[in-house]
């Protein structure tokens, strides 16, 4: 949710989100007030994110506010 009230707050108009398989984010949010959201669904990038949250869960967990 940081990034995402970033991202709108200082009005950026376009994003690119590689993944959202592993985490959804807040593409909603981003688009609601306008924020043309592009979802690349990128394959490698899907399995490195997958990699990271099964070998690293107390970091992943850290990162997105769950510890």
């Amino acid at each position: 949710m940081m990034c995402a009230g970033t991202i709108v707050q200082f009005k950026i108009p376009r994003v690119v989100i590689e993944e959202n398989v592993n985490f959804e984010g807040n593409i909603e949010f981003l688009e609601s007030p306008g924020v043309e959201v592009v979802l690349a669904q990128d394959e490698a990038c899907i399995q490195l994110m997958d990699c990271f949250v099964r070998e690293k869960p107390e970091l992943w967990a850290e990162d997105i506010a769950e510890e």
